[in-house]
């Protein structure tokens, strides 16, 4: 009996120890990197792993932050080391380098499958398209708006409402300084940095100003971006003091304590304002364009890009694609955007822009009318050297991550040279790094 007995138990372990090593085969372990280090928002990744998990019980997921500053020397190591992370929340100009390093599948299934389903806009996808193939599924954006201070329109201008028109925006930005009371009409970097480049492309985008013609020849040295940069400059004295040093935290800083009552600037110090100051007294509005201008602003379509190392790790190019398609779901993405940073990140689907769960989040309904700015915005919005609907220029992304842009602007507004001269210098050194690819 006690023989029978210890049989059975030992079957029973051994059968038990067989489908446990089963199942562990089974169970896909996926690591991604991205970007956003708050603590809030590594909490909404989280929430959206978690609930994954639940639904794919067989698929294990792991994120990794890797700050902005580490992001392109990581990757680059990863490569040539020939393993890293199976996918990257990235923007165009780090998927470029991976893809300059023959390091990329291309998406172009996915893309197309999510386009049929969510219907993705034109602009998003359009950053990613290279040789009839997509090399990243967009998942979020971001957008320049006008943001301001309500109240210190109505007390310095007597009018809460906007500038409509370039002129008016620089008499706003007159009226609205006020020295004494630590009071400035606008806030714009003039640093060499990724933050000022933003800034001052939002002002080409007015112009119709751009880095290349459509067979990708730098064409930076044109009217065009001569009046923008213009702009720009006269605008800056109306400055605090330093500004020649800002960057993105200094902007969010400032518009918070009433330091600046304007700032072309991503919308998203909303939680900020909801949460630490319980204030209404934060707005935002499409960008101001001159006269013969048009609307415009930047906007970062953030992607994911898979490495060909994941095809080959087994099952995991599949389960990339299930995460993928859970995150774009509309009642999922709206945690990678609306809660992962309230107007720091938008829907890239129209069936995510007009999902209940999007709207309904506290914060974005507390600001509602300037998310929704934000998301007509995005019709007119683009990125530079991504404004064709193709790449037309691989030296992108070295041009970025050289600053030429903030460069140039840094060299006007610290009078280091004259608009002219600025502007000609920035055209040749974007010439040194160009790699057009021709009229496809």
């Amino acid at each position: 009996m006690k023989k029978s007995i210890f049989f059975i138990m030992t079957v029973l372990t051994v059968v038990t120890l067989v489908f446990s090593i089963s199942y562990c085969e089974e169970v896909v372990e996926l690591t991604f990197w991205h970007h956003e280090a708050p603590a809030h928002r590594v909490a909404a990744f989280q929430e959206v792993i978690d609930m994954f998990e639940a639904e794919h019980p067989d698929i294990k997921v792991t994120q990794e932050v890797v700050m902005w500053g580490d992001a392109w020397v990581k990757t680059i190591a990863a490569i040539e080391a020939g393993s890293g992370p199976d996918f990257q929340f990235s923007i165009p100009d780090l998927l470029l380098t991976s893809y300059l390093l023959d390091a990329l599948l291309p998406v172009t299934d996915i893309v197309e499958e999510l386009d049929e389903e969510y219907d993705f806009i034109d602009s998003m996808i359009a950053p990613y398209f290279h040789e009839e193939e997509y090399w990243g599924v967009p998942i979020m954006t971001m957008v320049f708006l006008l943001t301001y201070r309500p109240s210190l329109l109505e007390k310095y201008v007597g009018t809460s409402e906007p500038p409509k028109n370039w002129e008016e925006y620089l008499e706003y930005a007159e009226k609205l300084t006020d020295p004494e009371n630590n009071v400035y009409g606008i806030g714009i970097g003039g640093g060499i940095n990724l933050m000022i480049s933003e800034q001052s492309y939002t002002f080409m985008t007015n112009t119709g100003a751009k880095f290349f013609d459509e067979e990708g020849n730098v064409i930076f040295n044109n009217p065009e971006t001569i009046q923008a940069m213009e702009m720009y400059r006269d605008l800056f004295q109306y400055n605090p003091p330093g500004a020649e040093a800002w960057s993105w935290g200094e902007i969010e800083l400032n518009i918070m304590a009433g330091k600046i009552a304007m700032a072309p600037y991503f919308p998203s110090v909303q939680r900020r304002f909801d949460m630490e100051l319980d204030s209404d007294d934060y707005a935002a509005v499409a960008h101001p364009f001159p006269a013969g201008g048009k609307p415009g602003s930047i906007t970062y379509p953030n992607e994911i890009h898979v490495y060909k190392w994941t095809a080959e790790r087994p099952g995991h190019l599949e389960a990339t694609y299930d995460f993928i398609r859970f995150i774009m779901r509309p009642d999922i993405n709206y945690l990678m955007t609306a809660v992962q940073e309230p107007g720091g990140f938008y829907p890239v689907t129209i069936a995510a822009q007009e999902a209940p769960e999007f709207w309904a989040d506290p914060i974005i309904s507390r600001y509602e009318e300037m998310n929704r700015a934000a998301i007509e915005a995005l019709a007119d919005a683009s990125l530079y050297g991504f404004e064709y609907g193709r790449w037309v220029n691989l030296g992108i992304g070295d041009i970025t991550g050289a600053n030429i842009l903030a460069e140039v602007v840094n060299r006007i507004v610290t009078g280091g040279m004259t608009v002219e001269d600025a502007v000609e210098w920035g055209h040749n050194e974007m010439e040194k790094y160009s790699v057009p690819v021709g009229n496809k």
